[in-house]
């Protein structure tokens, strides 16, 4: 038994430190390259929020943490919207994975052309009803602007609505 503990306590320390030296590439990856890695590394990370260790649900923030301040106020940095979507109407996901990658799909949404936006608008309503009341508010709130920009586009166009 004790010897159990300890592989487990080992392998999370050896989780911990794979995770660290992620935050390290991390903060040496330039902005160009950075998109590039976000569709592997926010999925994964948000994901393993569900852990067990608390020690790497802090490394797991921290990732987090320092993705919000480079990613935040850089609009032309694409979010990966259909692998967070995924993750988030994966079966069993935790809340506190389906909360985070709320967040993200809302920073993300923003960030799609008008026409992604309104591929994808039908699929975030599909089943609402089977979410949360605070993601169903969310997701109606993204939708709704969809709506006003295909809206505005339209009226634009010369149509008539």
């Amino acid at each position: 038994m004790e010897e159990s503990a300890n592989s487990s306590g080992s392998s999370d320390l050896e989780k911990e430190e794979v995770w660290d030296r992620m935050l390290t590439r991390l903060a040496l990856t330039d902005y160009p390259k950075l998109e590039t890695v976000l569709p592997k590394i926010l999925p994964y990370s948000i994901s393993s929020l569900s852990s067990g260790s608390h020690a790497i649900r802090k490394k797991v923030m921290e990732i987090l943490t320092h993705l919000n301040k480079r990613v935040k106020h850089q609009k032309s940095i694409r979010l990966p919207v259909m692998e967070l979507w995924k993750e988030y109407v994966e079966v069993g996901a935790s809340l506190i994975v389906r909360n985070f990658c709320m967040i993200y799909i809302e920073m993300a949404f923003d960030r799609l052309t008008a026409e992604e936006k309104a591929d994808m608008a039908p699929m975030l309503i599909a089943n609402i009803s089977k979410f949360p009341l605070q993601h169903q508010d969310i997701l109606l709130r993204i939708v709704m602007k969809v709506q006003l920009q295909v809206e505005v586009l339209l009226q634009n166009q010369g149509f008539i609505l």
